[in-house]
């Protein structure tokens, strides 16, 4: 078996000697007419993903932080307890507001059974009209009383609520701020986390792409780590550029459950401007060695080794920048050529 090295080699001494031509086995070897094809050209640039909700829950209360029930990178769901703060003066409070509510209901009972006494001894003139307006009084306040009190129950269970953390939405918790047994009181924080449901990427457009227009999500492509291009559902662009650097701010929504997508990672941003002509080969057609490139390119005397310039790759062909031109045949494997040369 011919060494796919010492094959390359001898077609390297065909090329810098000028031109290397096959005609062994010539009729068999599949030709290639080079075409123009329109082909976009692309804007690329960095971007950054982020978690479109983020945050750090804060204490509304104050008290001793007496359960951690999750930790750092621990994933959540939308309403889990986080952790707990001790509750016995807010529990109290619970237990005086409803005793007050109770008091202020007994009040009203009895000053609305005032009145209607008062009521029915005014009709057969026995009590005067003070009387009856005093009573009146009485239990109008005494209707305040009920309210204020419910006002104060209501008060007191939503601080004994704020006892106990939960997560508001589902998420990864990414820092904890508190320790077990530790002192807080409202406003101080508790722990960070975001949320990996819904993620956009942020990128700085320079100011000379303005002039490509308006930005809609089918002229954007969104290049992930793993190598997936996926379309944005979003596209915000800040109508203000940054002082320093005088670039806009473009912001991309992505879909929904993006999961090789995370938050920080670095992907690239590719916008879609005017469409060009281009030289387009297959990858098997191209023979390559380091920096050098060559095809393989059909004439009378048969297969003539030809440099070429590369541009970018476009899927499973790549561009060629200069070398070849329209009309040009080539091998669309070029491997099978040099294996000829080999053998011959």
């Amino acid at each position: 078996m011919v060494n796919r090295n010492m094959t390359w080699r001898l077609a390297l001494l065909g090329m810098v000697s000028g031109w290397f031509a096959v005609t062994a086995a010539a009729a068999e070897v599949t030709a290639l007419t080079l075409q123009a094809e329109s082909v976009p050209s692309w804007l690329t640039l960095d971007g950054k993903v982020e978690p479109v909700h983020q945050g750090t829950v804060a204490a509304q209360t104050s008290g001793r932080v007496v359960r951690m029930l999750v930790d750092v990178n621990d994933q959540v769901q939308a309403g889990q307890p986080l952790l707990e703060i001790s509750g016995n003066e807010q529990s109290a409070s619970v237990a005086a507001s409803q005793a007050a509510l109770a008091r202020a209901e007994a009040q009203q009972v009895e000053a609305d059974r005032q009145l209607v006494r008062i009521q029915a001894l005014t009709a057969k003139g026995v009590a005067s009209k003070a009387q009856l307006d005093n009573a009146s009084a009485t239990a109008r306040a005494a209707q305040a009383g009920v309210k204020a009190a419910e006002a104060e129950l209501v008060k007191a269970r939503e601080a004994y609520g704020y006892t106990r953390i939960l997560a508001p939405y589902a998420g990864v918790v990414t820092a904890r701020h508190v320790e077990l047994g530790e002192t807080v009181a409202p406003g101080t924080p508790l722990l960070s986390g975001l949320s990996l449901d819904a993620l956009r990427v942020v990128s700085e457009l320079p100011q000379s792409a303005l002039r490509l227009g308006e930005l809609t999500p089918e002229r954007i492509e969104v290049v992930l780590p793993s190598g997936r291009i996926v379309a944005p559902i979003h596209v915000m662009r800040f109508n203000y550029a940054d002082a320093t650097t005088h670039t806009f701010q473009l912001r991309l929504d992505l879909p929904a459950q993006t999961g090789d997508a995370l938050p920080g990672t670095w992907v690239k941003v590719r916008i879609k401007q005017a469409e060009r002509p281009a030289l387009l080969i297959p990858q098997q057609a191209l023979l390559r060695q380091g920096e050098l490139s060559a095809v393989y390119l059909h004439s009378k005397a048969g297969w003539v080794l030809t440099p070429v310039r590369v541009g970018a790759e476009q899927g499973e062909r790549i561009e060629i920048l200069a070398g070849l031109q329209v009309g040009d045949q080539l091998a669309s494997d070029a491997w099978s050529v040099l294996r000829e040369v080999a053998h011959d």
